[in-house]
């Protein structure tokens, strides 16, 4: 690691810090504005008869006290690694809630993409070395076709065809944590598709779009002048560089990624962040919310950083303190 490299890496670390103090106090606003009463629903309706009992369970909790002096707290106590505990998972510390969940949306997600990415460059090569053929129009309309379809409305189809009605794979995953390996496996299978499907469709057209843009430019029509065959050009020089915008593509789709992983996970009771937030939203647990969205936007700067890196290893006229070599 160099001097910049080291420099660009401290800044952008410091960045993140004002960033999600940022996005924690917009959380902690939409949340209190949001309707509802967090105490309220952990103690049921019946708790309304008796003001006294919501009253005791608030000031508990500390929600008697004004806004800016529950975020102030709240903020001082993160800042020394304490997310608080849960409002309805009893009692139990956010940061371990978050800890047991956050396993099982890596494992779905890192799977999801790794195979999206692994039929996606492949087919996005495919169609734009066949352009205006039928391949590469059957790879369009697949395309579209695989970005149109709403990934709940997919997710409730294969349950009810491939789980209920042909019997083949389970429609809930809430026991794969308990199965052996070899059993586990056919828990991924239906979540894996749902959320593979749209982000296959999305990297295909877009891979195909930067291969074509790359296969026109001069260096490439320089190497065919030489004598190269089409392999060697199209792997050695164009593959490479169409591979660069392909990076930030990958980048920014990430949060649309996780955020996707909040209904999957519930439809399928996947045992990851995403369901652990739709349970904490429907509970209005502030603490869980709060931690949840901490960590994915956490997650999604950390990507940011490790995108940008990515460029300077795969582009090395690309330098870290902004400036192109020429």
């Amino acid at each position: 690691m160099n001097g910049d490299t080291g420099a660009y890496l401290i800044r952008r670390v410091l960045l993140v810090i004002p960033l999600l103090i940022g996005l924690s106090i917009l959380m902690f606003g939409m949340l209190h504005a949001a309707p509802g009463d967090p105490v309220l629903a952990m103690l049921g309706p019946q708790a309304a008869a008796r003001p006294e009992v919501l009253e005791q369970a608030r000031a508990n909790f500390g929600l008697d006290k004004p806004l800016p002096v529950q975020y102030l707290n709240w903020l001082w106590d993160t800042a020394r690694g304490d997310l608080g505990r849960s409002y309805s998972f009893n009692n139990q510390p956010v940061l371990d809630l978050i800890t047991n969940r956050m396993w099982g949306t890596i494992q779905l997600q890192g799977i999801s993409l790794f195979l999206a990415l692994s039929l996606a460059i492949p087919i996005g090569i495919f169609s734009a070395t066949r352009q205006y053929t039928l391949p590469d129009h059957l790879v369009t309309v697949g395309s579209f076709i695989g970005l149109a379809l709403p990934n709940f409305w997919l997710a409730l189809l294969l349950q009810v065809w491939v789980g209920v009605q042909l019997g083949w794979l389970p429609v809930l995953s809430s026991n794969q944590a308990r199965a052996e390996f070899p059993e586990r496996l056919q828990y991924f299978i239906l979540p894996v598709i749902v959320l593979a499907l749209p982000s296959i469709a999305y990297f295909a057209r877009f891979m195909r779009s930067a291969m074509l843009e790359v296969i026109n430019q001069d260096y490439v029509t320089v190497a065919r002048a030489k004598g190269l065959g089409p392999r060697p050009v199209l792997y050695r020089h164009a593959l490479r560089n169409a591979l660069i915008p392909m990076v930030t593509v990958i980048g920014l789709q990430l949060p649309q990624i996780l955020s996707g992983a909040v209904i999957i996970e519930q439809i399928f009771a996947w045992p990851g962040l995403g369901d652990l937030a739709y349970q904490a939203i429907g509970r209005r647990d502030y603490p869980v919310i709060l931690g949840v969205t901490l960590f994915a936007g956490a997650a999604v700067m950390i990507v940011s950083v490790l995108v940008d890196l990515i460029y300077v290893l795969i582009d090395p006229r690309v330098k870290l303190t902004g400036s192109a070599g020429g």
